[in-house]
């Protein structure tokens, strides 16, 4: 199998949707490209994996749920502002206090579009979301955040992972991204924030190359 012929699968992360990918998609036009969608701000969510090979990247969330996941016919991942925890624990005292979460989860019953403005504002973007919020949809959302951990999966999984992350993150902030990863993972660090998919498509798109010769004959 060739670089051409494996797909990539997309999956973004909490308050966005599959626009995120805009730039990487465009920049990739001769690669087959599927998206996943959580269906944030869409009629319905799209979460399906396929059923033959394919290269992982996701974004935020989306990486920390490959990687709960870890699907079966995933031969390599690029995780772009990813983490393998996100929320605070007494072993994982880098994370964002759990607090932060569950208060969102309580503003997006009241407030559901100025609580995805405020965040997609604090991540690095004034964009307007691409559709009506989903609050409960929003809400599944910061549960994963609160308690998935992948952490056991990305010490012990023999799929290849590389890592793409921003010095000037303010979401998921370095000393977060480093410490919930297990020593030696390949982590490419721009001059960046949480958003690299869109600021640094070409730097994103040198990393799923590499993973991409990596695992292909």
């Amino acid at each position: 199998m060739s670089m051409t012929d494996m797909p990539l699968l997309f999956v973004h992360g909490w308050g966005f949707g599959p626009e995120i990918w805009a730039p990487i998609r465009g920049a990739a036009s001769q690669r087959e490209c599927l998206t996943l969608d959580f269906g944030y701000f869409s009629a319905s969510p799209h979460m399906a994996l396929p059923d033959r090979p394919f290269m992982a990247v996701g974004h935020s969330l989306g990486a920390l749920w490959l990687l709960s996941e870890m699907p079966e016919q995933c031969r390599g991942m690029v995780l772009l502002n990813g983490f393998a925890r996100f929320a605070a624990s007494e072993d994982f005292p880098q994370g964002v206090p759990a607090r932060l979460l569950t208060r969102m989860m309580r503003r997006l019953e009241s407030a559901p579009d100025a609580t995805v403005r405020d965040f997609r504002h604090q991540a690095g973007t004034d964009m307007p979301a691409p559709g009506a919020p989903h609050p409960e949809r929003l809400h599944e959302g910061l549960q994963m955040l609160l308690r998935l951990d992948a952490r056991p999966v990305a010490r012990s999984t023999d799929c290849p992972i590389y890592c793409v992350a921003g010095t000037g993150d303010a979401i998921a902030p370095p000393a977060l991204t480093q410490a919930s990863f297990p020593p030696g993972t390949t982590i490419d660090w721009q001059t960046g924030g949480h958003l690299l998919p869109l600021t640094h498509p070409d730097a994103c798109l040198n990393v799923i190359d590499r993973m991409m010769e990596r695992i292909t004959p």
